[in-house]
């Protein structure tokens, strides 16, 4: 049986994972938001962030996109996300509903590389080219 401050802690555990990146999730306020556009295309393609700095990635279309961050040497460096937590583990595949968008700020310097498929049932031939996003 769950008792009601367990109720709340499964709550609010819930809330941070839908409310997306905020100070509550050390990402600084003065950070920027960078936002990527999914369209027919993926823009743009390489993207300059700074460390805490919000990274979005909007899908613009009226259908679903899956978004593929590629490697796992990023992972260790998340502080904020929206929508790639799964089973309490930040996923490197996403699906993005039409007009909403995930994000990811990263705590390192380093190279993200991903993929989009602008449409999630044909992982084969609907990947846009390697995008890039480089974080000082």
């Amino acid at each position: 049986m769950i008792s009601g401050w367990q109720r709340v802690a499964v709550g609010l555990a819930l809330l941070g994972t839908v409310s997306g990146c905020g100070p509550s999730q050390t990402r600084p306020e003065n950070s920027a938001v960078h936002e990527v556009r999914i369209e027919d295309d993926v823009t743009p393609t390489l993207l300059y962030a700074q460390r805490g700095d919000e990274i979005r990635w909007h899908n613009l279309l009226p259908h679903p996109v899956k978004l593929g961050l590629l490697g796992t040497n990023w992972r260790d460096h998340v502080v904020c996300q929206k929508g790639f937590l799964r089973f309490g583990q930040v996923d490197d595949l996403v699906l993005i509903p039409p007009q909403q968008y995930v994000s990811l700020c990263f705590a390192q310097p380093g190279t993200v590389r991903y993929n989009v498929w602008l449409d999630p049932q044909n992982l084969t031939g609907s990947m846009t080219p390697t995008s890039t996003i480089r974080i000082d």
